[in-house]
C-alpha cells in the first residue's frame, strides 16, 4: 500500500457530484444494472429530467415526478430521480452499503482504507458547501474496526459492475 493510498483528502464532494451524471439502479422490467441518466440535451443540473435504459432488454423510462434524496419508503436505497432500487447496494454487517456508481464506490473505497483521512480547512473568503458527502457518513462506516467488513461488501459491487 503506498503512501498515498494511506491518506484520503476530503475533495468537499456532496452526493449530488455522483448523482449527477449517471446513476446505477436495478431494471424495474429485468433486474439488470440499467441506467439512469440526464436527458440529451438538458444539461447536468439537479432537475434537469432523467431517463432510465437499460442495455440488457431495452427498457427505457422517464422521470415523472421530482427529485428526492433520502431512504425509500421500504428501506431499500433508490435512486432521486426515478426511485428505482440501486444497483450498487448490499447488507454490510445488519446496515446497508451503497453507491450510486463507480466513481462514488472508488471514493467510498478510499476513504475507508485510508489510515489517515483528512478534512479541508475552508480559508477565510473561500466558499463554503454544505456539508460533505464524507462528513455525513455513518458512524459504522467510518469506524476503523468495520474497516475490512466494508471493504468486502465494496469489492462484492465490483464485482457486480460489467467490464
Amino acid at each position: 500500500m503506498t503512501a498515498d493510498q494511506l491518506r484520503f483528502r476530503d475533495q468537499r464532494l456532496t452526493a449530488w457530484h455522483f448523482s449527477a451524471g449517471e446513476v446505477l439502479v436495478r431494471c424495474p422490467r429485468c433486474g439488470e444494472c440499467a441506467r439512469v441518466v440526464v436527458v440529451p440535451g438538458a444539461g447536468a443540473e439537479l432537475r434537469e429530467p432523467r431517463r432510465l435504459a437499460c442495455g440488457q432488454c431495452g427498457y427505457v423510462r422517464g422521470q415523472t415526478g421530482q427529485t428526492r434524496y433520502g431512504p425509500a419508503p421500504s428501506g431499500t436505497v433508490c435512486d432521486p430521480y426515478l426511485q428505482e432500487p440501486l444497483w450498487l447496494q448490499g447488507d454490510c454487517g445488519g446496515n446497508v452499503l451503497w453507491a450510486y456508481n463507480e466513481a462514488h464506490l472508488d471514493y467510498l473505497e478510499a476513504f475507508v482504507v485510508a489510515r489517515l483521512r483528512e478534512k479541508v480547512v475552508v480559508g477565510e473568503g473561500e466558499w463554503r458547501r454544505r456539508m460533505t458527502m464524507v462528513a455525513k457518513l455513518p458512524a459504522w462506516l467510518k469506524a476503523a474496526k468495520n474497516r475490512e467488513r466494508v471493504l468486502r461488501g465494496i469489492e462484492r459491487m465490483q464485482a457486480t459492475l460489467q467490464p
